[in-house]
């Protein structure tokens, strides 16, 4: 049995239903299997022993002890944005080092901590939208009101959205995302990190 490093958020799709078995913490939707809580993936190989005539491995989602997640500076953050304003956005952080909170808490994004070039003349809504999820880094502790957070570093940024159209956006870019259904590119700061967990799951492939 082994477990990714990689953390995921329900409604993620993971790999087609013909190359794994759908395991705890996963449902199957038009051919694939998507994950139905937030947690860790994890693959289960394939027992050459068993009857199972598919011979598949198992992928199942998992829940880590949320009694050991704590926010620090330096952290990664997990991340559902709930507003964009002119100047910052702000999120509700539920996972910290691919462990969920026990408690959600707030976070800020600043204008100036988005993106590591061009801070001027960045747009907030250009990058992120509400009920995005994003994974961010603390950078500071913040106020009482919120962690301070930055997605300047290339592997941050939006790991999963929703078209206008509400379907699940597909990113194309590290500046742009696209709708399945309508072909049509939205803006947004892309984490670089969705290719590499696609990377992994396709290793089923």
């Amino acid at each position: 049995m082994s477990s990714s490093e990689y953390y995921c958020v329900p409604g993620d799709r993971l790999c087609p239903c013909d190359r794994a078995i759908a395991g705890q913490g996963t449902y199957e939707k038009q051919n694939c299997i998507y994950a139905s809580i937030a947690g860790t993936i994890q693959l289960t190989a394939v027992d050459q022993s068993s009857t199972n005539p598919d011979k598949k491995p198992t992928i199942a989602v998992v829940r880590q002890d949320r009694s050991l997640a704590v926010p620090s500076v330096g952290s990664l953050a997990y991340c559902k944005v709930t507003n964009v304003t002119s100047r910052f956005v702000r999120c509700l952080i539920f996972a910290i080092n691919n462990q969920p909170l026990k408690t959600p808490c707030h976070g800020r994004i600043t204008r100036e901590n988005i993106e590591s070039f061009n801070k001027d003349s960045i747009v907030c809504s250009t990058k992120f939208r509400p009920d995005d999820i994003v994974l961010a880094r603390i950078i500071s502790l913040g106020d009482a009101n919120a962690y301070l957070l930055s997605t300047a570093e290339e592997n941050l940024g939006v790991i999963a959205a929703r078209s206008m159209a509400g379907e699940k956006l597909i990113p194309f870019s590290d500046c742009q995302m696209t709708c399945p259904i309508t072909n049509t590119p939205e803006p947004r700061k892309v984490a670089k990190i969705q290719s590499e967990l696609t990377d992994e799951v396709s290793k089923l492939a």
